[in-house]
């Protein structure tokens, strides 16, 4: 309380002084108005108004006693560049290719740890070691099979020899020559299972030259290079294929993930500048550019995400981090300067705004000419003016002007050019129309199911690469991620196995044939029926594969050159758009498991939604008008295409589908709000004014009536029949009158300040 008195006392003669000053402009203001041009003699301390013909106040001549009693300040008018802005919640994530979790291929226990969180590993670098059953049990495998492979080699010499010399039947050959190639085949099948484990063919050499297991532990990698965030294990810690071991991301880069609201759509662009403020950085601003427009609405906040993009310093620690929150504005960059003001220079009357520019200054005293003007786009330093007499170089009042704006009080609403723009002002003059029964329903923009496809795996396993970026365009069939499965591998093993026993019983089945008096009949039989069996099973095996997502060439590649696909392939169902993604690298999947979601947005329809009361109004065919409830310029005639024919069971509404008679020239996204009018009856005729004609005011509406002098009347009528373009004044209105249409909420104001 002490401070405050102390403060009160320390300003009071400054605050006596300029009282005093605006009592003797208020008091010379009513002593000194006239009604012609021209100034009388300028008093020792006060001020004289300037008028024109209409006798209208235009300007103030003041002493310069009362202009340092106001201690009024001014400042240049000047030219700059005015950008538009467009605030949103800004947040920072990881881009898919830089964040990534690191598994094991095989199950077992963790032996070794390399690294610990918080360090910078590259990509590949071994981050952990994993003893495994599995991988001792394959290099034995191996073993066990090169031994018996040579062994069976040396018989089957042996046996030829001897089938050579007539010693032993032809079907004692032919088992031996299948035992020796059903064995060169398993060695294939556990080479193949070597290699897709990562391991190389020096280790299988040393494997082979040495006799015994060469490979203790499988290696833990990274998938790409950056800072490992987070290890959930420990040395002795017994792990799955799929557990996520290790997350590393890397901070070269970070995306900008900031959420426009749905009205502010049409105001962003691709490629605008992004000006950040986070606060962990107070009084930093970060500058980015708008990389993807993405083509998603949250269906619960009617959020849209933009996307931009931060670089850390190379040779420094990182400043952007995911998971920091902050606040951005999407700028919308002037083309050419305009002519701005300071922000407490524009004065606004509830009619017009205006800004004094200061005049002649004379040792007598200065004079400030009331200037309407048109403001544009306005920050808390800048005011654009968009028309009015006001030219870079002059001087407009910046401190003071609020005391003088009583001079200016307008008497009549009368509006000049300047104020007619700002408003938006339009007129017509009132005529008969024809106004239809109409009722209203909300709608969205509905993407039919068969335009929006959800891409997952049908086998289990880990995200290994990602192909699209955000709001990408993906046709059909384009692979746009790859998921590393163990159950993939397995079919595509046992594929290659039956493949290779194929070929095997149709070589033994030919060498029977050929030795058809050696081989019984019972035998020549159940080799054909085993080649047919395996026929069978090739087949099968190679469907699922195709339906899987594997290609044609991969299957035959598979078969032929024992070429086994490293991982699945995911695939587009339909062209179009991805709209959403939220996983990571390295990230366990199930099949049921949605990955990416695909939108074809070239042909939109809406959804309405009809209570019970309007259920008989509405039909197929019906015409109906589509707004947007985010821009309201938008407006689209449709035709209403399908009904659900059932009311929902929480909501009890009909659903009911509107196809645009002509397609949209912009993508409208899935959710965006609508509005749909549907006529419900004949139209009636009469005295009608378009709906932004009329200012409802409680249980009234009015509307405003331009006179022959260019004043304005605010006029009470009463209304009648109205649809969503006129409504019928049923009294109080008469054809041919001038009514505003346009700006009309801005004259509402403008009506109640004067009143």
């Amino acid at each position: 309380m002490r401070v405050y008195l102390q403060n009160r006392v320390r300003h009071r003669p400054f605050l006596v002084a300029r009282w005093a000053a605006l009592l003797l402009l208020l008091t010379a203001g009513a002593m000194w108005v006239w009604a012609h041009e021209g100034h009388e003699a300028l008093p020792t301390r006060g001020a004289k108004t300037v008028t024109n013909k209409d006798g209208r106040i235009t300007g103030v001549i003041l002493s310069r006693e009362a202009r340092e009693s106001l201690d009024l300040k001014t400042a240049r008018v000047e030219r700059r560049h005015t950008p538009r802005r467009v605030m949103a919640y800004a947040s920072l994530v990881s881009p898919w290719q830089k964040h990534a979790f690191a598994t094991s291929q095989l199950a077992g226990r963790v032996e070794k740890l390399n690294v610990r969180p918080g360090e910078v590993v590259t990509a590949g670098q071994v981050l952990a070691e994993v003893k495994s059953v599995d991988l001792e049990n394959l290099q034995l495998e191996l073993l066990t099979g090169r031994t018996e492979g040579r062994l069976l080699a040396k018989t089957l010499a042996s046996l030829t020899e001897l089938s050579q010399r007539g010693a032993i039947p032809d079907q004692t050959l032919i088992e031996a020559r299948n035992k020796h190639q059903q064995n060169l085949d398993l060695q294939e099948i556990a080479r193949s299972k070597w290699a897709s484990l990562g391991l190389g063919r020096d280790e299988l050499d040393r494997l082979f030259q040495t006799g015994k297991p060469v490979v203790s532990s499988l290696a833990v990698r990274s998938p790409v290079a950056g800072t490992v965030t987070h290890a959930d294990l420990n040395v002795g810690k017994v792990i799955e294929p799929t557990e996520h071991l290790f997350e590393i991301v890397d901070l070269s880069t970070v995306w900008v993930k900031v959420g426009v609201l749905e009205r502010d759509m049409r105001r962003v662009d691709e490629g605008q500048e992004v000006e950040l403020t986070f606060p962990a950085y107070p009084g930093e601003v970060f500058r980015a550019r708008v990389q993807v427009k993405g083509p998603f609405l949250d269906p619960l906040t009617h959020v849209n995400t933009v996307w931009a993009e931060l670089t850390n310093p190379a040779d420094k620690s990182p400043r952007f981090y995911p998971g920091l929150d902050g606040q951005a504005e999407l700028v919308q960059a002037a083309s050419e300067k305009s002519t701005v003001v300071p922000s407490g220079a524009v004065i606004h009357d509830g009619v017009e705004s205006y800004v004094l520019v200061e005049g002649a200054d004379t040792a007598e005293g200065a004079e400030y000419l009331r200037v309407p003007i048109v403001v544009g786009n306005r920050s808390e330093e800048w005011a654009e003016v968009l028309g009015g007499d006001v030219f870079p170089g002059g001087y407009v009042v910046t401190q003071g002007g609020h005391e003088l704006a009583s001079f200016f009080v307008p008497g009549v609403l009368r509006l000049g050019p300047e104020a007619r723009l700002e408003m938006g002002l339009r007129v017509e003059k009132t005529s008969v129309r024809s106004v239809e029964n109409v009722f209203y329903v909300d709608g969205t923009v509905d993407v039919p199911p068969d335009r929006r496809a959800t891409v997952s795996a049908q086998l289990a396993g880990t995200l290994q690469w990602i192909g699209v970026d955000r709001g990408q365009k993906v046709e059909a069939g384009q692979v746009i991620a790859r998921i590393k499965s163990l159950e993939l591998q397995s079919m595509q093993l046992k594929l290659l196995e039956a493949h290779l026993d194929l070929r095997l019983v149709e070589d033994t089945l030919g060498r029977m044939r050929e030795a058809r008096d050696s081989v019984t009949p019972r035998l020549l039989l159940e080799t054909e029926t085993r080649r047919n069996t395996l026929r069978h099973q090739n087949e099968t095996l190679s469907r699922k594969l195709l339906a899987l997502g594997l290609s044609d060439a991969q299957v035959k590649a598979l078969r032929d050159d024992k070429k086994l696909v490293e991982a699945l392939p995911l695939r587009a169902p339909l062209s179009g758009r991805v709209v959403r993604f939220d996983k990571v690298l390295g990230q366990a999947i199930k099949p049921e498991d949605g990955l990416f979601e695909i939108h074809d947005l070239g042909d939109p329809l809406f959804q309405g939604y009809a209570a019970q009361s309007d259920l008989a109004n509405v039909r197929l065919g019906q015409k109906v008008r589509v707004r947007l409830t985010a821009d309201p310029a938008f407006v689209g005639d449709g035709t209403v295409v399908r009904s659900g024919r059932v009311l929902g069971g929480d909501s009890r509404v009909l659903s009911f589908w509107v196809k645009l008679d002509t397609p949209p020239t912009r993508p409208l996204l899935h959710n965006q709000l609508a509005r749909l009018t549907l006529v419900r009856g004949p139209a009636t005729s009469g005295v009608a004014v378009p709906s932004e004609a009329v200012v409802p005011e409680g249980t009234r509406s009015f509307v405003f009536v331009q006179q022959k002098d260019g004043t304005f009347d605010r006029r009470a009528v009463e209304t009648g029949t109205a649809d969503d373009r006129h409504v019928l004044i049923t009294k109080g209105l008469s054809v041919g009158e001038t009514v505003a249409v346009a700006g009309t909420a801005a004259l509402q104001t403008a009506y109640a300040s004067i009143r």
